[in-house]
């Protein structure tokens, strides 16, 4: 069933934020400049996805959290096969006429963070939990097949895909379910104590109510820091047991797909940190402090050196 004109200006109104995200995900994993021009949004039946996209498509499907559907990310064959060049470290001028395992490998770690990006961004604005799970890449004649979740009508998007100075060509994400009805809805107001308690619980599970949000706590905190006395806020309490990843960064460094197939035992990974500098401590993959290495009974250890003050440390949560 097409959409009506409100339903078509709401998934407009999101999808065009969704898909900007998707779009600076593509460039920055690709070294290339990225366009993404949407071209047509509607409702279709399913089975009239092979009418949209014809031919031999990359499908990337994921299944999204509570209950909420799947999305499907498609994009043609051929520019797929580009990506599939860029990603192992190749210059794109000579894609491969067929995607093997090493190129279905390397484009799936691209979709994966594409989609990650737009059904992200959708999440936020229509204030559902989207957790993704993806299912497996593959690349399909869509005249003859289905897509694993993609039933019923669904929302699809089109857009004309320029990639540097490669052809243009064509990408286009399908949504099912619940998903898809919530973008008819259009976007959707969240409270700021939604917004604060579910940011700092990374975004699992359903938005807890409560009265706090962060600028009262960072306000009343700093009160009290002025007065030297170390307290949180009572409104904090809500969350007091909310249970955070903290992680330890020794260093990082970027690979080539090329150099990571070829790592074996044995096989030394230079870092970007020098020997006896300060290693990272995140907190829900925020940079909260520095520290160093210390042995304690038979299990490492951080001693903390250096640390955000208390009133940074809310919003970064």
């Amino acid at each position: 069933m097409a959409l009506k004109a409100d339903e078509k200006n709401n998934v407009n109104a999101i999808l065009g934020t969704a898909i900007q995200n998707g779009q600076n995900m593509l460039s920055e994993l690709l070294g290339k400049a990225v366009t993404i021009t949407v071209s047509n949004v509607d409702s279709i039946d399913a089975g009239s996805i092979g009418g949209v996209f014809t031919g031999r498509n990359l499908v990337a499907p994921v299944e999204l959290g509570d209950g909420m559907g799947n999305v499907a990310l498609l994009i043609p064959e051929t520019q797929a096969a580009i990506m599939a060049d860029l990603m192992i470290g190749q210059d794109g001028s000579n894609p491969p006429a067929v995607l093997e395992d090493l190129h279905l490998s390397a484009v799936t770690e691209l979709t994966n963070q594409v989609l990650d990006s737009v059904v992200g961004s959708v999440s936020s604005q229509v204030s559902k939990s989207m957790l993704t799970t993806p299912l497996e890449i593959s690349v399909l004649d869509m005249g003859s097949s289905v897509i694993p979740g993609i039933d019923g009508d669904v929302i699809i998007a089109e857009g004309d895909l320029q990639i540097g100075e490669f052809p243009q060509g064509k990408i286009g994400i399908v949504f099912a379910g619940k998903a898809a009805a919530a973008l008819k809805r259009g976007p959707q107001a969240e409270s700021a104590a939604d917004g604060f308690v579910n940011d700092i619980t990374g975004g699992g599970g359903k938005a807890m109510k409560t009265t706090a949000n962060a600028q009262n706590v960072v306000a009343s905190e700093l009160q009290e820091e002025k007065r030297g006395i170390s307290v949180y806020d009572k409104s904090l309490d809500i969350v007091m047991d909310v249970p955070l990843q903290v992680t330890v960064e020794l260093g990082r460094t970027e690979k080539l797909v090329r150099d990571v197939l070829e790592m074996s035992p044995g096989s030394v990974i230079e870092l970007d940190k020098l020997a006896g500098e300060p290693v990272d401590i995140l907190v829900n993959q925020k940079y909260i402090a520095k520290g160093e290495v210390v042995v304690i009974d038979e299990n490492f250890g951080i001693r903390i050196t250096d640390i955000v003050r208390p009133a940074e440390r809310i919003p970064k949560l």
